[in-house]
């Protein structure tokens, strides 16, 4: 009897611990998904503060990501399905910045009203770059913060640093009229 119950204590011991194991598992990864979820809102809200400045600078545009998140929250307020269904549109809004060309062509047409044709001038003066790098210049002198840029290039921080850094420095090489323009946009 003696071997049988150590084999059974055994097999308890063993379940016990793979259920303990598995509730960690379970629970860091819940905890995981809330971090990743609380960085999404975090960006969300650093795009909804910047929407709503380049708004003001250029009234007949309609950049509704407020209004969107709000009816979604209105409308799942106090339900399950609210945290999912606010990420949903936080990445819809995300995504229409990363790859829509309207999106994208509607945030530099405002930012060219706001700033002197900062884009159209930064487009003639340097014909070469990457559309990345008019991008990262765009998502920049329109204030986005290093985490937003970071999320709609799907790049790493250090990697954005460093191409806005190349980027600063190739206007300050440049010898042409616009360079303050150019810098005081990206410096905003």
């Amino acid at each position: 009897m003696g071997p049988l119950a150590l084999l059974i204590t055994a097999i308890l011991a063993t379940l016990v611990l793979y259920f303990w194991a598995r509730k960690a598992q379970l629970e860091k990864q819940l905890l995981e998904e809330r971090e990743e979820n609380e960085r999404i809102m975090s960006i969300a809200e650093d795009l909804q503060a910047r929407l709503g400045a380049i708004q003001k600078r250029s009234a007949g545009r309609s950049f509704n990501a407020l209004d969107r998140l709000c009816e979604q929250y209105y409308i799942y307020e106090g339900t399950d399905n609210l945290q999912p269904r606010i990420l949903k549109e936080v990445r819809s809004i995300v995504e229409g910045l990363r790859a829509d060309d309207g999106v994208q062509k509607q945030l530099e047409q405002a930012l060219n009203e706001s700033a002197d044709d900062v884009m159209i001038k930064l487009r003639n003066t340097f014909p070469k770059l990457k559309q990345e790098d008019y991008l990262l210049y765009l998502f920049a002198a329109s204030g986005f913060s290093s985490t937003t840029i970071s999320t709609l290039l799907e790049k790493d921080k250090p990697y954005v640093y460093n191409r806005l850094y190349r980027l600063k420095e190739r206007i300050k090489a440049t010898e042409t009229p616009d360079r303050g323009l150019f810098l005081a946009c990206l410096d905003r």
